[in-house]
């Protein structure tokens, strides 16, 4: 750090406030011993701080409250008046002009939200926690521009597509890469700014893109390549959660145990139900072993939930139906039941150990 920063003014003369000398040698001890990664010091300083009692400042000026929302709202203007002239001008405009407005609207709401980061002394600012006003409001515009770009692709696909004459026979090109430009623009907008929005929006374009895709390659009716699909992806992004890629790690493992264990049933609806069962079981098992290994809560709720559905749905079938309504619901709650009791020992081992 340098003399100006440590005196309380960043290079670009803004001021910075000095941080907690008790909160940094906390935090310094951490990391010297390998238990705390320091490309996220700020954030546990942030923790630590709050934890002693510390006044960090970050929620006490009223004016940068005022100035976040000023920036929603005023976004929320800008994206309003484009949909208002869009929808009463829609029918007159030219294809091309269709498309060029939604690709200005693209690049508009990016170009704002790097215009935030730019204007805080640069866009690493976007990454840090210190600038979290900064960094949550480029996000939503980011987020926004992602959608705008989607938009963009669907109107120019359909009218390449009307085109030929092939009256949208097509049409999961149009699915496809509308989803993958939702993808891929905003994982752009959360390497810049991250935020719980942009994972969200990430995870609706890839669990859009999967069908679309098995669509283009396959038969999207078959649904285990889907679940097998619909496994992988929910994988990676556990993966990239663990890895510390996705900042908010318990909405990422929420959204990648989504995925896996929709993977995992998918396959109980086509020829090979068994497949489906058998993936559940596995999955579940899967969750029960993390849990004990990273003593994260979704582990275990996907343990929990992927026992309950896949014992009653494999008795259901071996029994073809014969158990009744009354039998099935009898199993599933007792499954229920055993698997919570599993969950609560698992718990009770791990707070044990924890505290020896």
């Amino acid at each position: 750090m340098s003399v100006t920063e440590e005196r309380g003014h960043t290079r670009s003369g803004a001021p910075q406030r000095v941080p907690d000398r008790r909160a940094a040698h906390v935090v310094t001890a951490l990391e010297d011993h390998g238990l705390l990664d320091p490309t996220r010091h700020l954030e546990a300083m942030s923790v630590v701080e709050q934890s002693l009692g510390v006044r960090t400042g970050e929620g006490a000026p009223m004016r940068r409250r005022l100035a976040e929302l000023a920036g929603y709202v005023g976004g929320a203007f800008v994206v309003a008046a484009a949909a208002l002239f869009l929808a009463e001008q829609w029918t007159s405009l030219s294809v091309g002009a269709r498309v060029g407005l939604l690709a200005a609207i693209t690049f508009l709401l990016f170009g704002a939200g790097l215009a935030v980061g730019v204007t805080g002394g640069g866009l690493a600012v976007l990454r840090r926690d210190a600038q979290a006003v900064r960094r949550r409001l480029a996000s939503v515009l980011f987020t926004a521009g992602a959608a705008a770009g989607s938009a963009t692709a669907i109107v120019w696909l359909v009218d390449v597509i009307e085109d030929r004459g092939t009256e949208l026979t097509e049409g999961q090109w149009i699915g496809l890469t509308a989803s993958l430009t939702l993808l891929v623009l905003a994982v752009a907008g959360y390497a810049l700014a991250y935020s719980l929005l942009g994972q969200l929006a990430a995870a609706a374009g890839a669990a859009y893109a999967v069908p679309f895709a098995i669509d283009v390659v396959g038969d999207v009716e078959d649904t285990v390549p889907l679940g097998i699909s619909y496994l992988a992806v929910g994988a990676l992004w556990l993966l990239l959660a663990e890895r510390g890629v996705w900042r908010e790690l318990v909405p990422a493992r929420v959204i990648g145990l989504l995925f896996v264990l929709v993977g995992a049933q998918l396959p109980v609806a086509s020829d090979s139900p068994w497949l489906g069962y058998l993936l559940t079981v596995v999955v579940a098992g899967l969750g029960f072993a993390m849990y004990v290994g990273r003593h994260a809560w979704p582990y275990l709720a996907l343990g929990v939930v992927g026992v309950t559905l896949a014992v009653p749905e494999a008795l259901m079938d071996w029994t073809e139906g014969s158990l009744g309504t009354a039998g099935v619901l009898l199993v599933a709650g007792v499954t229920l039941l055993g698997a919570s009791l599993l969950g609560l020992r698992l718990r009770r081992e791990v707070t044990e150990a924890d505290e020896g």
